[in-house]
């Protein structure tokens, strides 16, 4: 995994190699309001998982910013379809 490989989209080619690309992008969708609060218990479970590879620091960070989430939801509906 390259460095200069953006957060939304290491998370757009998980959620498509997991078949979840559709529901991920419904459920991002559905809880627009309540991803501050999703970024907020990334937060604060990140310590547990390690420092290794930072993915839920950087989750947490795109969840926190609006414009990260409809790139992340657009990505995931054009993985889709193809």
């Amino acid at each position: 995994m390259s460095r200069d490989e953006s957060s939304t989209d290491r998370i757009t080619r998980w959620l498509h190699r997991a078949g979840l690309n559709e529901p991920a992008a419904f459920l991002l969708e559905a809880v627009g309001p309540l991803l501050l609060f999703g970024a907020q218990v990334a937060f604060l479970f990140e310590p547990l998982f390690g420092t290794t590879e930072n993915s839920l620091n950087d989750l947490a960070q795109m969840l926190e910013d609006p414009a990260q989430v409809t790139l992340l939801v657009e990505n995931l509906r054009a993985e889709g379809k193809t």
